[in-house]
């Protein structure tokens, strides 16, 4: 049999068969130099210590080259010899990254508050940091709230980037109808606009600014502007909306911060098992322009993206779904809205259109706007129940732990599912079956796009939960129910 390095592949001597050609070699040695061959060669013999001794030592040699020949290729190296293995082909190992939210930062005109300002977690009390140096000013604001003076025959003007928009009080005027003229005269802003009856209110999303000036008969009642907030370390912690409101850096003129929208996760760095399944994906990132490789380059290149799938309408009218005609969609969970437009704009092909609910201005290299859309998948949280019939003990035992058991592996397979996947009830039964001692069992699932919602008995059927293109199946552990 031929060892080593093979059309097969690389064949590695056991210590069996190493152990039997030292006898065979020494024997024949012995032979030729006029000695008798018969010489003792058994595991407690003298010589068959030596033996053993030389043979286990080759055996270790011929495991380093097997390690050395397998830490070549993607399906078989392990830790660096793995990222070396696939980085000829342009893929590399995701890293460490920190969860991510923009905020705003509230206080007198003019404060400054360093970059490294730390804030914390509402829920969790973790610690994030400001990304850069923000300067709280009417100029580059996210928030603003304004405080109208009581005056007959007035001018109330707010004017956002240049564009001003008015309201002229009545002759007999009182606060509300001022309130009311000025939410009407801003609402054609596309910004949120909303009255507490004392002042009216003015702002973004969040994450970008604008530059505001007011009429003197408005008095400034709350300033914020906005920064990029990051976590302290690598983390998958989301801070969802108000999560990141409390100041743990103590900055003169600094007197509030809160995050309008929801953050996006972070991660930890890829695994082997986790890189290796990426991989073949992965090789499309090195295309542009086709729709295989814009999932790949939007997960590597737009750091906060946990799932993404992309859906095409290549013909010249709309399809089924409302895609427009020659056109992509965009389906991506995490990841910021801007850098997630501009990897999509700078990967998809010339002429090609987006679709989605979201859209966001991408400039291009001539300072011209380019509306970038995709779409955020709607989570459809899904309820299990399994009723189990466990076999006779003296059969196979059920672990006492057994319930619980059922319920995570169940809770792991539902994260299997991706963007668009319908949820197939037969893919659940083999994380049932991983724990011992079950006969049989009932399955039934529930599902609902509204997470306040409680199933009743009625609700459960045992049969698949069907997942449109811009969904996602939700499992979580305290909506699994196994008895």
């Amino acid at each position: 049999m031929a060892y080593g390095v093979t059309p097969d592949g690389f064949v590695r001597m056991r210590l069996p068969e190493i152990r039997q050609e030292i006898v065979a070699d020494l024997r024949a040695k012995l032979l030729a130099a006029g000695v008798a061959e018969n010489v003792e060669t058994r595991p407690d013999s003298i010589t068959g210590l030596l033996i053993d001794t030389f043979a286990e030592r080759e055996a270790a040699l011929w495991e380093q080259a097997e390690g050395v020949y397998l830490a070549m290729y993607p399906g078989s190296a392990k830790g660096v010899s793995l990222d070396r293995a696939v980085s000829f082909t342009g893929v590399k190992r995701g890293g460490d990254e920190q969860s991510r939210a923009y905020v705003v930062l509230y206080g007198v005109s003019g404060t400054r508050v360093q970059e490294g300002a730390q804030i914390r977690h509402r829920v969790s009390q973790n610690l994030w940091r400001l990304d850069g140096d923000v300067q709280i000013l009417p100029g580059a604001a996210a928030d603003v709230t304004l405080q109208p003076t009581v005056q007959p025959n007035a001018l109330y003007s707010v004017t956002i980037d240049g564009q001003a928009y008015s309201y002229t009080s009545a002759a007999v005027a009182n606060l509300p109808s001022i309130l009311v003229g000025l939410v009407a005269a801003l609402s054609s802003s596309n910004l949120d606009v909303s009255s507490d009856g004392a002042a009216v209110r003015v702002h973004t999303g969040g994450r970008t600014a604008a530059a505001f000036s007011w009429s003197a008969n408005l008095a400034l009642a709350r300033l914020g502007s906005p920064g990029l907030a990051l976590s302290e370390d690598a983390s998958e912690e989301i801070a969802a909306v108000g999560d990141l409101n409390a100041i743990v850096t103590a900055v003169d003129g600094w007197d509030a911060v809160d995050n309008l929208q929801a953050g996006t996760a972070g991660r930890l760095a890829e695994n082997d098992a986790e890189l290796s399944a990426r991989y073949p994906s992965g090789l499309f990132r090195l295309g542009a322009g086709t729709r295989p490789s814009i999932a790949p380059n939007v997960r590597d290149r737009a750091p906060g993206v946990r799932a993404i799938k992309v859906f095409e309408n290549d013909a010249d009218e709309p399809d089924a779904a409302g895609r427009v005609p020659h056109s992509i969609h965009v389906v991506v969970d995490g990841g910021l809205d801007e850098e997630l437009a501009d990897v999509i704009f700078r990967t998809k092909g010339g002429g090609i259109d987006t679709n989605g609910a979201v859209e966001v201005i991408v400039l291009d290299e001539e300072g011209a706007q380019q509306p970038i859309r995709f779409d955020r998948p709607q989570r459809v949280y899904v309820w299990v129940s399994a009723e189990l019939t466990l076999l006779p003990s003296s059969e196979q035992v059920f672990p006492p732990t057994g319930l619980d058991d059922v319920a995570d592996d169940l809770a792991a397979a539902g994260d299997s599912f991706s963007i668009g996947d319908d949820v197939i009830r037969q893919r659940l039964f083999g994380a049932i079956y991983k724990t011992a001692g079950i006969k049989s069992v009932v399955l039934a699932l529930a599902s609902s796009t509204d997470p306040a919602f409680v199933p009743g008995p009625d609700d459960f059927a045992e049969e698949n939960v069907e997942i449109l293109d811009a969904q996602v199946a939700v499992f979580d552990r305290s909506r699994i129910k196994v008895t």
